[in-house]
């Protein structure tokens, strides 16, 4: 609460975070990946989905990941972010755009959770963000062209924690968190080796 009081707008600092990641990938920049990369953020001036497609990968994984009062927006030449999840948080529609001819969608595993009216303060804000972003998702999905072969993968047992759970508003409890990738890692496999034939390198996963 001392950085909330601080600044006014985020319960954390961004620091923690960016030392995080400039341990992993230093000066690393997007265009110098060895596999195409892209990441949105929300541009709070155009209000409008941005993609960062080059400079450098920190400043653009942190832009996609100011979660609005949990992390400040981000500054990337002096234009201001958060996170892209609240534009596009399934960019499905991005890959098709790009040309993408099989895309993947691995996703937090709500999306397919029912709604219902909000009962609960807190879940004003989540039903609205869920309605927000299944309607962008779905609709991308049906606008998906012939020709384009879309693969949902599961979630797995183990997946993420109910939109109404008290335990989604727990960013910091991280048990089970192995056990959620490790469920998820396996119904994938699982749905690959059922819907691609052998040898296709979409089942490259193990």
């Amino acid at each position: 609460m001392h950085e909330l009081a601080r600044s006014g707008v985020a319960a954390h600092p961004s620091g923690p975070l960016r030392r995080v990641l400039g341990a992993e990938l230093g000066e690393l920049r997007i265009e110098d990946l060895p596999v195409r990369f892209e990441c949105c953020a929300a541009d709070i001036e155009d209000a409008a989905e941005h993609w960062f497609d080059r400079g450098p990968v920190v400043e653009a994984v942190l832009a996609s990941a100011a979660v609005p009062g949990l992390l400040p927006p981000a500054v990337v030449d002096g234009r201001h972010y958060l996170d892209g999840g609240l534009v596009n948080s399934i960019p499905l529609g991005r890959a098709v755009d790009l040309g993408a001819q099989r895309v993947f969608v691995l996703h937090v595993g709500r999306v397919d959770q029912p709604l219902r009216p909000p009962r609960r303060p807190w879940e004003v804000a989540m039903v609205s963000f869920e309605i927000a972003r299944r309607h962008r998702y779905a609709r991308d999905l049906a606008a998906v062209p012939e020709g384009v072969e879309v693969h949902v993968l599961p979630a797995g047992e183990g997946a993420a924690p109910s939109w109404d759970s008290r335990a989604a508003l727990r960013y910091r409890d991280v048990d089970g968190v192995g056990q959620r990738i490790a469920g998820a890692h396996r119904a994938s496999v699982e749905y690959l080796a059922a819907h691609l034939p052998a040898g296709d390198p979409g089942r490259g996963v193990s």
